[in-house]
């Protein structure tokens, strides 16, 4: 770090109103700097507004102080990885893919049945819907840092959100269709333009939105133009083209999921998966998701606005209140949305009622669990400390996880894609997760940031960003 740049100067001490900066020369802006520096612990110390800047643009290798770091948002992302992953692998393991009939002969099918009626109701939905809510509190949190100063967030915040979609785009072209990451970054582009909403237009904002699928599904309905099918039809007319060999030595004419994961070869996985995307943008179109992850990540804002500004982590009251009313709301109406998705209603109207029950039963239930946590957290955080290293780490495990499932069910590794019930896949996630607990606690004893956090921090700044830590030392007295 080159602490001897006027500039930089100027933003650690320009509080120092006993300083006449522009009459000093630079031999004694070298000599005040030195003093500072001997005052002042910048590996715990918490930003204040004079000195900002320090922990955010100008110097991207030193994390966030750990005072300053909420452990509330470190554990809430470590429970959301956990539960992401339990509702992945139900796709990732190809689970999801095996007919009925074949489901139905496992010596696990009523576990299986039980597991993923439980896993619908209590995780399906919630904790993407969770992660999406900690990303606009990121944002906030970001932008109070830099004291709102548009100068500096806007640039910082556009070229974070262009590292996120790199990486992204790797994940979903290269590796899997199941990305989130990617349309995180191109929706996060947009909240600049949220950033100075009052926390009314926000909130109304997000009503109007998590509605948006609604409205967005009646629109194509009434017009007779479901034009997400564009994609998946466009898919199909170019996979049938392609000349790939799955193992029994067949060729794709036809997409299947099965014959998909069945495929042995990394360079003919690779060039199938640059076709993944057209399913994978039918899919969010479909759904109407870029309404619901920017009606959540507005509704993170807002969070992280009243965690900043009146303390509501604190709150143990409201925190109560709001878990309630988040399971009146969000309960009986997942238990009403899990009645539909599993046969009990059918028609040409199906999606609507699918989509009008996302809007009323997955919010309510993702605030409700992050209250939950927040009371946990208040009360006795101990319980859920082992969440905060898979917390800081997210990013990282968030990716390690489809590495690591293809690797297990995919022909390209072990192959035990479409073999497995739905309550043996589940363990493989719990045995998957603890490893991931004991890999993150390694990793951050000895490294500042998760591999891929890095590498963000990186594609951020454009410069080389520090990843081991310093090494301790003793000294004899």
């Amino acid at each position: 770090m080159d602490l001897a740049k006027p500039d930089l100067w100027k933003n650690t001490a320009i509080s120092c109103t006993s300083v006449r900066f522009e009459k000093l020369n630079k031999f004694f802006i070298e000599i005040e700097i030195q003093q500072i520096m001997k005052t002042i612990d910048f590996a715990d110390s918490k930003p204040s507004s004079t000195n900002i800047r320090l922990f955010t643009t100008d110097h991207p290798d030193i994390p966030v102080p750990n005072k300053e770091r909420i452990q509330f948002l470190d554990i809430l992302r470590g429970i959301a990885i956990l539960f992401i992953l339990v509702a992945n692998i139900h796709y990732l393991s190809g689970e999801y893919f095996i007919p009925e009939a074949q489901k139905a002969l496992m010596k696990t099918a009523s576990l299986d049945y039980v597991m993923e009626i439980l896993s619908f109701i209590f995780v399906d939905g919630k904790f993407y819907s969770v992660f999406s809510i900690l990303f606009g509190i990121g944002f906030a949190l970001q932008y109070q840092r830099m004291n709102k100063d548009d100068k500096v967030f806007v640039p910082f915040f556009r070229k974070r959100m262009l590292g996120l979609l790199i990486i992204g785009s790797v994940h979903l072209f290269l590796i899997w269709l199941g990305d989130i990451l990617t349309l995180y970054a191109l929706v996060g582009f947009t909240l600049i333009w949220f950033r100075n909403f009052s926390d009314k237009r926000l909130l109304l904002w997000t009503g109007i939105l998590l509605l948006m699928p609604v409205v967005h599904w009646l629109a194509m309905y009434l017009t007779d133009n479901f034009y997400p099918g564009y994609f998946y039809r466009l898919h199909d007319e170019l996979a049938s083209t392609a000349t790939t060999e799955i193992a029994d030595g067949q060729k794709i004419t036809r997409f299947s999921i099965r014959d998909y994961m069945a495929i042995s070869g990394i360079h003919e996985l690779l060039e199938v998966n640059l076709l993944m995307p057209l399913r994978r943008l039918g899919g969010i179109l479909w759904e109407g998701r870029l309404f619901k992850v920017l009606a959540l990540f507005l509704l993170g804002i807002w969070a992280g606005r009243q965690i900043l500004e009146r303390n509501i982590l604190s709150n143990t009251a409201l925190l109560k209140k709001t878990f309630l009313w988040g399971m009146v709301i969000g309960l009986p109406m997942n238990l009403l949305r899990t009645w539909v998705e599993f046969g009990h209603f059918s028609g040409e109207l199906w999606p609507l009622a699918e989509f009008a029950l996302n809007a009323l039963a997955l919010t309510p239930m993702a605030v409700a669990y992050c209250a939950a946590v927040a009371i946990v957290v208040t009360r006795c955080p101990q319980w859920l400390g082992w969440f905060v290293p898979v917390g800081r780490t997210a990013l990282s495990n968030y990716l390690f996880q489809s590495l690591i499932c293809i690797f297990i069910f995919y022909g390209v590794g072990l192959g035990y894609g479409g073999t497995l019930g739905y309550s043996t896949v589940l363990m493989v996630a719990i045995v998957l997760f603890g490893w991931q607990i004991i890999f993150s606690t390694f990793w951050l004893k000895y490294f500042r940031f998760g591999p891929v956090e890095w590498l963000w921090r990186q594609l951020t700044y454009g410069k080389r960003v520090k990843l081991l830590k310093p090494l301790k030392t003793n000294h004899a007295m």
